[in-house]
């Protein structure tokens, strides 16, 4: 695989990824170009992988739609990496138990 390909398949996931989060929060896509300052145009480009987002942009979508920059970068499974949230939420939760119990 070439290098343009690579670069392809990379643009298309994060696109991929950009238009799962934006429907998550429940967002159209002018909505969302709105809150980046950009056109719903963009939106669309970047959600097709005609375009690739700048960092700047990637940040502020990560701020708009509560999920971490890695989330459209990664190249594991998105459902995985939700769920290694979800575990890590409750990683955190039981050592906040541990402290409370020990307190005692």
């Amino acid at each position: 695989m070439s290098n343009t390909d690579t670069e392809n398949q990379i643009t298309q996931q994060i696109g991929e990824r950009i238009k799962q989060a934006r429907k998550e929060a429940a967002l159209s896509q002018k909505e969302l170009g709105d809150a980046l300052m950009l056109s719903d145009k963009a939106v669309s480009a970047y959600e097709v992988g005609r375009a690739q987002p700048s960092l700047e942009t990637l940040q502020k979508l990560s701020r708009i739609t509560h999920k971490p920059i890695s989330y459209f970068v990664d190249e594991s499974d998105p459902d995985d990496f939700d769920l290694q949230i979800r575990i890590r939420k409750i990683e955190n939760e039981l050592l906040e138990i541990k402290k409370i119990l020990r307190k005692k």
